[in-house]
């Protein structure tokens, strides 16, 4: 869905694939969703549909697989690993209602960014949250880019949670037929384990199925993370799950 805002998506056989040839380098703007795991012999036909598919983006340098199946199911996926890839395994968690728990900030001020200053602390926040490394502080750069273009052609809204004038948290939540997505879930370093982020997620779904349409709320997550436990605790429960084989020269 996300991808299709400011991308390209088409359906084969078997599969979605996505291109986002503003960001090639962006691994979940482009990549090839199967409908079931790998099977025996899958990698050559894999990787051939993403080259076909994604690979003839300029600037597309990696492979990302992944496959979308209820139970969890691996499938082949060891003959991929064996090749050099590496697995991952995610999950997708909803909720139609979110409640507040019981570490609820009440000192805490969630609202749509709606000024520059605003922008640039929200990048800051992710820059402190994510990967140090110079590359992909360029990539989350770009992205919070991305997400301010998307915000503007009213496909969704980024937001901050403020204390006492000062952004601790931030996100974004995206919406299309009633689905909102939450993206970019970050918390300021000084301000984790202290409720700011639950209470933005509360919040930010909130104020979704109340002033943007959203019936459905869904998020991504790793298995048995703290954000994973974060996000259970106002409401959300597993959906299903994904997995992907990414790799990369790089």
């Amino acid at each position: 869905m996300v991808a299709a805002f400011d991308g390209e998506v088409s359906y084969g056989d078997g599969y979605i694939a996505a291109r986002t040839p503003s960001c090639p380098q962006f691994w979940w703007g482009n990549f090839v969703l199967f409908a079931e795991a790998p099977q025996p012999g899958a990698v050559e036909r894999w990787e051939a549909i993403f080259d076909e598919e994604v690979g003839r983006v300029p600037g597309v340098g990696h492979r990302n697989l992944a496959w979308d199946v209820i139970d969890g199911s691996l499938g082949e996926s060891s003959s991929f690993v064996e090749k050099g890839y590496t697995l991952t395994e995610d999950f997708c968690l909803a909720t139609a209602r979110t409640t507040p728990t019981a570490n609820d900030r009440e000192d805490i001020h969630v609202r749509p960014l709606d000024k520059d200053e605003d922008w640039r602390d929200a990048l800051e926040i992710e820059q402190q949250s994510f990967d140090a490394s110079p590359s992909f502080q360029e990539h989350l750069r770009q992205q919070m880019s991305r997400n301010r273009a998307l915000v503007a052609r009213g496909v969704g809204l980024w937001f901050g949670a403020f204390c006492r004038g000062e952004m601790v948290a931030t996100m974004g939540l995206f919406v299309q037929g009633g689905l909102g997505r939450c993206q970019g879930v970050a918390t300021a370093p000084g301000h984790r384990r202290k409720g700011c982020c639950g209470t933005m997620i509360h919040a930010v779904c909130s104020y979704g199925f109340a002033q943007m349409g959203v019936e459905q709320t869904v998020i991504m997550t790793t298995p048995g993370s703290a954000a994973a436990r974060v996000y259970e605790s106002v409401g959300f429960a597993l959906g299903e799950r994904v997995s992907s084989l990414s790799i990369s020269p790089a």
